[in-house]
């Protein structure tokens, strides 16, 4: 029953991880080609706020996994991680 819970919160916390890594994803785009220039605006202090809190983990992968053509691919190597994990735990919770 513990044992349940526990992975339940964990699978939880994997949840919001994904969303805020596809927020941070989706705000960098709108930065990226302008569409957020005002500095001081609310959307990109959402970005700083998600990038402060997924950045640590992307320097991470981005340390053994090099740009290609321009092209970052940590966010896709942390979103799949996270989902093979997720699976991973609901089986084990069945399992337990």
């Amino acid at each position: 029953m513990i044992i349940s819970l526990l992975i339940y919160l964990i699978i939880s916390t994997m949840n919001l991880m994904e969303y805020i890594l596809m927020g941070y994803i989706i705000l960098g785009w709108f930065v990226f080609f302008g569409a957020v220039k005002d500095r001081d605006g609310v959307f990109f202090r959402i970005y700083v706020f998600l990038m402060s809190k997924i950045e640590p983990i992307l320097v991470y992968i981005r340390q053994y996994l090099p740009t290609v053509a321009g092209l970052d691919f940590s966010p896709l190597v942390v979103f799949v991680a996270l989902h093979f994990a997720k699976v991973l735990l609901w089986r084990l919770q069945f399992v337990l």
